[in-house]
């Protein structure tokens, strides 16, 4: 079944793991989705009891939380048409989804591969995402530390969990070979029995890293990390690693650099 979508991986990744910037500080991209920082909590304050009737059609999550839930917040902020349209490329190129001016449609259900991102597109995301300037900052900062913060740690521990054991050059023994040889042979594992929860020993190795007080339900956390595990092997697979975790770097200084210091950064 094809979801419409609406920005869904787009914001994930507009907040949490950027590519590597292209043109600099004064590139006319550079902070071009300040907006989207700026309307993201009244999004979320709009999306309160109406998360499974607005997001699940699109997003397939009931929540506001986790990749999916932000990018369905985000969605709320920007259309996925004009969102697209403010790139110099579209996002895929290759894969089940398809993302143009005319419309964006993501596959969440497909039988087999997954989307391949243009590394143009990639760069041009970390101009867009990250703002430019005192004042810019200022309005994107508390937006980060609500909206985005956890994620962005969470998608920063596990790579470097993965690269303690090897990865990018080798991937580990266990699930997470098993994931890379359904992503080889052109599957997406969800289509051949593979769950995100075969990450979880994994991911629970992770949880007191993120130091998160003790109201957070941390099925919440621990589900952003299995996520993120399946999203550094797949990068690895469609070329894009390295602008990944360069944009991530990136967005990290700019808003959590204490934090980054502190965790290998």
């Amino acid at each position: 079944m094809t979801r419409r979508a609406a920005l869904a991986l787009l914001l994930v990744l507009s907040a949490c793991s950027f590519g590597g910037a292209a043109g600099g500080d004064d590139s006319p991209d550079r902070g071009a989705l300040l907006d989207v920082w700026g309307g993201l909590d009244a999004a979320v304050a709009g999306l309160a009891g109406r998360e499974p009737e607005v997001c699940d059609p699109v997003f397939a999550t009931w929540f506001t939380w986790g990749t999916r839930g932000l990018a369905c917040s985000a969605a709320q902020v920007v259309s996925p048409t004009a969102f697209v349209d403010r790139a110099p490329v579209a996002p895929f190129r290759s894969g089940p989804h398809t993302a143009t001016v005319s419309g964006v449609d993501l596959d969440l259900n497909a039988p087999a591969g997954f989307g391949h991102w243009d590394p143009q597109f990639v760069r041009w995301l970390t101009e867009a995402a990250i703002p430019e300037g005192a004042a810019a900052r200022a309005i994107a900062q508390p937006v980060y530390n609500r909206r985005v913060r956890r994620l962005a740690r969470v998608f920063w521990l596990t790579h470097g969990d993965l690269t303690r054991k090897g990865f990018p050059d080798a991937t580990p023994a266990g699930p997470l070979s098993e994931y890379t040889r359904y992503l080889e042979a052109g599957a997406e594992p969800g289509a051949s029995g593979f769950s995100v929860f075969d990450f979880t020993d994994l991911s629970d190795r992770q949880l007191p890293k993120l130091a998160l007080p003790a109201s957070v339900n941390e099925w919440e956390p621990r589900y952003e990390l299995n996520t993120a595990y399946g999203f550094w092997l797949r990068r690895r697979a469609d070329g894009t690693h390295d602008e990944w975790l360069d944009g991530l770097r990136q967005l990290l200084t700019a808003f959590d650099a204490d934090w980054l210091a502190e965790h290998g950064g």
